[in-house]
């Protein structure tokens, strides 16, 4: 069993613990004043955000594969239970039916992230493209930013969804609290000023010790601000969560978008740190360790957790080589929680969701779509503006779905709409180029070399009938088309081919497939294309077919 655990420390060094303390005592604290505002994004008590960095994060990192990605509480997970228990289950934050129902939803999670590593699902992650997946967390972290404003505004929390929480703002502006309000506005100002002057300091926690202080000496509860208030000394004793009250529908479904939810927020970031730090993970261990976390987490009786992109970036600026970061880090919070916590009591609300509010403004990433545009990539960018918008507008859970059919939508618009192109030669260069491409490019007279980038099947071959067909001119003798792309064809497509020989012989015009892969020529002898092959219209290259067809001229 032993050599299935702690993978992610092998070939650990003694010259790496300088660097993975230090790593481990900033992420703590940058850890504390988030995790304790994301718990109450969730629904739940402050002090839930700090039980989901202790035990959670090192039962992740028992099985993890991965040396750098920070597990824990984050925005993603945090949302979507938030989501479910305020939104669709109508539950008060901080009440005994959200309590309970919090860590609920963390077990159906953890269910459904092992069943997903025993399906090997992770291989689904190459499906889910970077536009809907940035289009969904910047979606996310604004209507997560909405949320927060009533907190720091000192207004009452709105049971509404993100436009009605709009509304609510707009009409009872005149009855912020002013106390409140400037010090939720002071909190946002100097965490994104440190974030740009500081990069490497905890500045979220000097500003949450900072108004903590202010609190006690100012008793600032007298003038109408909210604080923490009491919260329980050490930990939660470990149980099984209270099933007897739940809707198990509501419970099944909220534990499946939790863990699609973790799944595309924790492996994604986490493949794309090993890819820019030159190690490899296994997906597979990494559900199964996020599975592992969120059964802690339902003992512990939190929220689900999920990877921090932010704080596994930081860990890396810190230059932690190991999970001994994250031990360190658990630990210092799991001390805090027992010895401590009484601190905690004066900590201001508004100073907590400033915090998070300017947390959450590097997470929406205008600058991807900017750079969409700007490259000219439109699919793209209205991908990442369709997951953003319905995310913000329609919630989590919709988003979260959203994301997946709009995923798979572009997959599928891509192979549909395969790039085709007419390539020419270009004198005094070998090879051949794409004649809108390269304004130096020649057709060969009487001859179209046409260029198809992708399989043909049902859903694109009509598009390469049009396309073959729209360059076809006046003089042309003979069409050579490169099928180099084309791996495969299934039966509409090879039925369609038949009908596209059919329409060149009728016209007089040779036909020959070039450039074909052993792969496309079974597809041909599977689907009664094998023609093609006896009467030697599938040649080697364009110069072996161009050859060819002169002599057949002769």
């Amino acid at each position: 069993m032993w050599r299935y655990i702690l993978l992610s420390l092998d070939g650990y060094k003694p010259s790496y613990w300088r660097d993975d303390i230090i790593s481990g005592i900033g992420v703590a604290a940058l850890s504390i004043p988030v995790a304790m505002g994301y718990a109450q994004v969730a629904g739940l008590p402050a002090i839930y955000g700090l039980y989901a960095s202790c035990l959670p994060v090192l039962a992740y990192i028992l099985f993890a594969s991965s040396p750098q990605l920070i597990f824990g509480i984050d925005a993603t997970t945090s949302a979507v239970t938030g989501s479910i228990i305020l939104g669709t289950a109508g539950l008060a934050a901080g009440s005994k039916e959200a309590i309970a129902l919090a860590p609920i939803l963390a077990f159906f999670c953890a269910i459904f992230l092992v069943l997903f590593a025993l399906l090997k699902l992770n291989k689904f992650t190459r499906y889910i493209s970077a536009p809907v997946l940035s289009g969904f967390i910047s979606g996310l972290g604004v209507s997560i930013m909405v949320s927060q404003l009533t907190k720091i505004m000192g207004l009452p929390s709105s049971e509404g969804n993100v436009l009605e929480t709009i509304w609510y703002i707009v009409t009872q502006i005149l009855k912020l609290n002013v106390v409140s309000f400037c010090l939720g506005v002071v909190a946002v100002v100097l965490v994104l000023l440190g974030k740009k002057i500081l990069p490497k300091w905890p500045v979220a926690l000097f500003v949450l010790i900072l108004g903590t202080v202010g609190s006690y000496y100012f008793q600032i509860k007298q003038y109408g601000v909210s604080i923490v208030g009491s919260v329980p000394s050490g930990f939660p004793s470990l149980h099984l969560p209270d099933f007897t009250t739940i809707d198990w529908g509501l419970g099944i479904l909220g534990g499946l978008i939790s863990a699609i939810a973790c799944f595309a927020g924790s492996l994604l970031p986490s493949e794309s740190f090993a890819m820019r730090n030159n190690y490899a993970i296994s997906g597979r261990r990494e559900l199964f360790a996020y599975g592992f976390s969120n059964v802690i987490a339902s003992l512990t009786g939190t929220a689900p957790t999920s990877a921090s992109v932010s704080r596994t970036a930081a860990n890396e600026s810190f230059h932690g080589k190991t999970q001994v970061v994250s031990m360190v880090a658990a630990t210092i919070i799991g001390i805090i929680v027992a010895f401590f916590s009484g601190v905690l009591y004066y900590m201001p609300q508004p100073v907590l969701a400033g915090i998070v509010f300017a947390a959450l403004v590097g997470i929406v990433d205008v600058a991807m779509v900017k750079r969409l545009f700007h490259q000219g990539a439109k699919r793209e960018a209205n991908v990442w503006l369709l997951a953003a918008i319905g995310t913000f507008l329609f919630g989590v859970i919709w988003g979260v779905l959203l994301g997946i059919v709009l995923s798979y939508l572009n997959v599928v618009l891509r192979t549909v709409a395969s790039p085709s192109a007419e390539v020419g030669i270009i004198e005094g260069r070998d090879g051949f180029f794409d004649i809108s491409q390269h304004k130096e490019a020649r057709r060969i007279p009487t001859v179209l070399l046409f260029r198809y980038s992708g399989s043909l099947f049902f859903g694109n071959v009509e598009s390469f009938e049009k396309a073959l067909k729209q360059m076809i001119q006046a003089d042309t003798k003979v069409v050579m088309i490169d099928a180099s792309a084309i791996v495969t064809v299934d039966m509409t497509a090879s039925a369609k081919l038949k009908q596209i020989v059919a329409f060149l012989v009728e016209r007089d015009i040779d036909y020959y497939f070039v450039n074909v892969i052993e792969n496309l020529k079974v597809s041909f002898r599977k689907h009664d294309l094998q023609f093609l092959l006896e009467e030697e219209h599938v040649q080697k290259t364009i110069e072996d077919a161009l050859q060819h067809y002169q002599t057949q001229q002769k």
